[in-house]
Order: C-alpha cells, then sequence, then structure tokens
C-alpha cells in the first residue's frame, strides 16, 4: 500500500496530513504569483507619480503648515444649560421602580444616539440611584461640544457625559455612571 493510500485510506475523513501537504502547496502557488508583476501605468517600482490620476494609489494630501483651532471652553451660561440637562437626564435614569418601557421611554429624549444604544439593554430595577440630591459640577477641561457633570446623589456622586455637534445645539447625554467607577 503506498503512502498516500494510507494517508486517504478512510473515505469521508479529512486526515490532518493531507490538509497541511494541501495549506503548503497553496501558500506556494500564492508566493510564486506574487512574484514579478509590472506595475501600473504612472507607477515606478511601487513609487507614486505625483502627476498621475490613478485612483488605486492616489498621493496623498499634505498637512504641512496645518494648525487645528483649539475647540473653546464652554461659557458660563452653556455650562449651566448643560447643568441642567445633566440633571434631568440623571432624574430620569433614577426612577428603578419604573416598568423598563416607561423608564427608557422618559429616558430618551435626554440621551444622544448613542447613549440610547447603550441604554437599551438596562434593567431599570438595578439602577442604585434614586434622586439628585445637589446641584451639579463641570468637571476640568469642559469645552462648547463636550464636557462631564458630577452630581451628588443618594447612591454617591455620578458623572453625566454631554455632547451636542455645535454651541447652539441642546445638551444630550452619552454616558451616565458613577463617580467613582
Amino acid at each position: 500500500m503506498s503512502t498516500l493510500e494510507k494517508v486517504t485510506d478512510r473515505p469521508g475523513r479529512w486526515n490532518p496530513l493531507v490538509a497541511a501537504t494541501v495549506s503548503l502547496l497553496l501558500a506556494a502557488l500564492l508566493a510564486g504569483c506574487s512574484g514579478n508583476a509590472t506595475p501600473p501605468d504612472g507607477m515606478a517600482s511601487g513609487t507614486p507619480n505625483p502627476t498621475s490620476t490613478n485612483p488605486i494609489n492616489p498621493t496623498p494630501p499634505s498637512d504641512t503648515g496645518a494648525t487645528v483651532a483649539p475647540v473653546p471652553e464652554a461659557e458660563s451660561d452653556s455650562q449651566a444649560a448643560a447643568v441642567d440637562a445633566a440633571t434631568a437626564a440623571l432624574t430620569a435614569y433614577a426612577q428603578p421602580e419604573l416598568p423598563y418601557q416607561e423608564w427608557i421611554n422618559g429616558l430618551y429624549p435626554y440621551l444622544t444616539q448613542t447613549g440610547a444604544a447603550a441604554y437599551e439593554d438596562t434593567d431599570p430595577a438595578r439602577i442604585p440611584v434614586r434622586k439628585v440630591t445637589g446641584p451639579g459640577v463641570i468637571l476640568p477641561a469642559s469645552t462648547e461640544v463636550a464636557l462631564i457633570v458630577q452630581l451628588p446623589t443618594d447612591a454617591g456622586n455620578y458623572n453625566v457625559s454631554l455632547s451636542r455637534p455645535n454651541a447652539d445645539a441642546a445638551w444630550l447625554a452619552d454616558r451616565i455612571r458613577p463617580a467613582d467607577g
């Protein structure tokens, strides 16, 4: 009996030796196919031609000398609106006695799309906080489009991450979580 017959003597079963041999042969075949390909017109040995209009490998734009303007810090009226939005979001969140559908429907108006997706599978009965117990404080590094408000609750401090697409839009919550976690 030949070696090949021994390897394949069990019909309907794939032998690991055959699988390894086939894999090696395919790898060798594919490696041989990538050898000496000629570059497309407008390309020389992998270097892009700046005048080429070849969409496969366009010349990247240059950022040399470009500067990025910093996002301004949130102004006082914007910060006050953010504290109000965070308080409203946390108040809607802190209702573990509500049935799920009523809870999530009450929370949706205060959430970004990311926030809404994050809380869709939350069981409100497992939320430890029941009420906001004091005024919120804006944490450092606030901007006109993103900030974090820390609020005291009956279950400890909670952070509400807020964002908005521009300074004229309403603040919405992305995330509500305990401040220490």
